[in-house]
């Protein structure tokens, strides 16, 4: 009886392993564009309480993540003035994407093999179009710890 409950649940994962990650990831995203402030995405990630906010021009095109901590290597510890210099200076450039057509197999590999929390998800022209997280795949029954 235990085996089958446990065979039933690696057929499940192989089952969900081929579904793309469009229906996993989150699609409504906050984000702050080029030139917006340390001090506008603080703001962002309290009034919004999210840990990470992707950093966006004007035709949707992403250029990087800032995360909580991002805040805290780059502007709380060690104390710095940067409040009000544009995000551009804290946020991380290189980023590690997947695209929507990617199965949720593909972008749990890439967040364990990377050690990634999050994976933004963008389209062939580096439009945002989603974000993927831990907690996404966690819902979907996927546990990255």
């Amino acid at each position: 009886m235990l085996f089958s409950g446990f065979s039933g649940l690696v057929m499940k994962k192989l089952t969900t392993a081929n579904v793309k990650i469009s229906g996993v990831m989150t699609k409504d995203l906050i984000t702050v564009s080029l030139g917006s402030t340390v001090e506008d995405v603080v703001k962002k990630m309290v009034d919004y309480d999210v840990e990470c906010i992707p950093v966006i021009d004007a035709e949707g095109i992403l250029h990087g993540l800032v995360t909580f901590r991002d805040i805290v290597v780059k502007v709380v510890y060690p104390p710095t003035k940067v409040r009000e210099s544009q995000v551009e200076k804290i946020m991380s450039k290189t980023l590690v994407t997947c695209n929507p057509n990617s199965t949720v197999l593909d972008v749990v590999k890439i967040m364990k093999n990377k050690h990634l929390r999050r994976v933004p998800v963008v389209d062939a022209k580096n439009k945002l179009v989603g974000l993927v997280t831990d907690f996404d795949l966690a819902l979907f029954g996927w546990d990255l710890k």
